[in-house]
C-alpha cells in the first residue's frame, strides 16, 4: 500500500530481513513506488544497484 508518508526523494532507513530475522540496516534514498505497493530505493553505498524493498521494512529518516 502506497504511503502517504514516504514520497520519491525521501531518506529511509531499510531494514534487511532473512526468514524474519533482522540482518542489518541501510540508508537509502527512495526513488519511486510499484504498482504493487513496494518502494524502488537507491542505496548509499556507490557500488549497491537499485533494489525493491517492502514498505513495512522503511523508515523515514526525519531532517
Amino acid at each position: 500500500m502506497k504511503s502517504p508518508v514516504i514520497k520519491p526523494g525521501d531518506r529511509v532507513s531499510v531494514t534487511k530481513l532473512v526468514k524474519g530475522h533482522v540482518r542489518g540496516t541501510y540508508k537509502a534514498t527512495v526513488i519511486h513506488w510499484t504498482d504493487g505497493g513496494k518502494l524502488i530505493v537507491q542505496p548509499d553505498k556507490a557500488s549497491e544497484s537499485k533494489k525493491t524493498v517492502s514498505a513495512d521494512n522503511c523508515k523515514k529518516i526525519s531532517l
